[in-house]
């Protein structure tokens, strides 16, 4: 067994020139947001290219006759209300409500209040007199009614959108589970195959860490701060994924890590792109 200056050393550092050969030690709070720049410059070559990346306040706003009608989008933000088994209320953070209407005919288990959601669907203006017609639901007029001629996201699938410091406290609950995370990127040294997700306030040694990121984007480009979402499937670590991670480790290095980060997960990456909002979105 090493001293604990051998498992000190054993911590993921930093990649950025500045904080270069540092140990990393914790959450630093950059709070960069990540530019529309940033979303076009080629870094991110993911499914994303064909949605619009906007945030749930973008799409409250929506009137008729918005170029962004027709297109596929995903926000993050907390269900306020559920209407029936075909439809549900997500909220802006100015307080709008945004009607998401659910035609997959799978069945969403809605999380609890605190867990923000992730939905990504085709947005339009809802037309209640056409509902059933336009979506094969019969909507009743009565729940539906009041969001006629508003903006409506019908959804083609979902995912629990948990903020990193809840997946770390609480990973039980999303291991296996298909996930959205939103944080801020810490690429490592060791590693174009895997990075870390930290929120601001949070004090955590190694983040969540995210692997399989290096055939979704140049991990290598990747800016300190960044604020990305990253999907893909919540896993316990272990020893394979470790290796998968690329850190260069040998079988002690390994081991030793896994004794000291028991039961804690890792996220399979299957996509990877910025944020249009900033962190954790309210609920």
């Amino acid at each position: 067994m090493k001293n604990s200056r051998d498992i000190k050393s054993l911590k993921p550092t930093l990649k950025k020139p500045t904080l270069k050969n540092q140990v990393w030690k914790g959450a630093v709070a950059l709070g960069l947001s990540l530019s529309v720049l940033s979303a076009c410059n080629g870094q991110f070559q993911t499914g994303q290219v064909d949605q619009d990346n906007v945030t749930a306040d973008d799409v409250s706003q929506v009137e008729a006759g918005d170029p962004a009608l027709g297109q596929l989008v995903t926000i993050r933000s907390g269900v306020v209300e559920t209407l029936d088994d075909n439809g549900f209320i997500m909220e802006s953070a100015d307080g709008d409500s945004i009607l998401v209407i659910n035609p997959t005919g799978t069945p969403f288990t809605w999380p609890e209040e605190t867990v923000p959601i992730q939905v990504t669907g085709q947005l339009e203006i809802f037309r209640a007199a056409d509902s059933a017609q336009q979506y094969g639901l019969d909507l009743d007029p009565a729940l539906y009614g009041e969001y006629d001629q508003q903006p409506v996201i019908i959804a083609e699938n979902f995912a629990l959108a948990p903020r990193p410091q809840d997946l770390w406290n609480a990973p039980d609950e999303y291991y296996e589970e298909t996930i959205a995370v939103e944080g801020d990127l810490r690429p490592l040294e060791e590693s174009e195959n895997a990075f870390a997700l930290f929120e601001e306030g949070w004090i955590s040694d190694t983040g969540v860490l995210i692997v399989g990121a290096g055939p979704l984007v140049d991990v290598a480009t990747l800016e300190s701060g960044e604020n990305i979402v990253v999907t893909g499937q919540a896993q316990q670590l272990d020893e394979n994924l470790l290796r998968e991670a690329d850190f260069g480790w040998d079988d002690n290095q390994i081991q030793e890590f896994l004794s000291r980060y028991e039961n804690r997960p890792v996220i399979v990456a299957e996509e990877v792109y910025p944020s249009a909002q900033p962190p954790h979105p309210r609920v």
